[in-house]
């Protein structure tokens, strides 16, 4: 007997289609209702043509191959969509760090967290700091305008705000950010890479 070399237009049963993908009876016949395989009659299914859905569908996801290329293309842009809109995103946090307008929250609480420990040790210092100089006073607004004094300078201190407080924060991320090979400029020389 002679091999068939032109299948395009071979019928098999739903046995034989089981069999060619891996299946059982039952499961062949869910794909043809849910038109990822598509039967000719009861029980009929044009093989050429099944294999290639069911490849298409492994492949997009998309059932219906009519509408596979359009609805591909269509996820492909969206999925673009949303990546580039990732990374503008990504590329305008990373401008307000660079300006100085945005900071990691392990940043700012880091720098508030030293902030207060000095500002309580500050604070703990006054009376030991104003003691001395009211030791020998009579008079309570004397008294009161030294203590005034102490606690208004340690106010003062915690009212300064410094956005270079922020800049040695995290420059070890930044490093590690330029070591990812994807983030290096095409071309860099070897002594950069070395530095790193």
């Amino acid at each position: 007997m002679k091999a068939k070399t032109d299948i395009s237009d071979l019928i098999v049963n739903t046995d034989a289609m089981a069999t060619l993908l891996g299946f059982t009876r039952q499961r062949i016949n869910q794909l043809a209702k849910e038109g990822i395989l598509e039967k000719q009659a009861a029980g009929r299914f044009p093989l050429m043509k099944n294999v290639q859905r069911y490849i298409e569908y492994l492949r997009t996801g998309v059932k219906d191959k009519g509408d596979s290329d359009d609805e591909a293309q269509a996820k492909y842009w969206e999925e673009k969509a949303l990546h580039e809109k990732a990374k503008r995103e990504t590329a305008e946090i990373k401008l307000a760090k660079l300006k100085n307008q945005v900071h990691d929250a392990a940043d700012v609480e880091l720098v508030l967290t030293n902030m207060l420990v000095t500002f309580r040790s500050r604070i703990m210092s006054i009376p030991e700091k104003v003691a001395p100089k009211v030791l020998g006073m009579k008079n309570l607004s004397e008294i009161s305008e030294v203590i005034n004094a102490e606690v208004l300078e340690a106010l003062a201190e915690l009212s300064e705000y410094d956005p270079g407080m922020f800049s040695g924060v995290g420059e070890d991320e930044e490093e590690d950010d330029q070591s990812v090979p994807q983030d290096r400029e095409v071309g860099g020389s070897s002594s950069e890479i070395d530095d790193q």
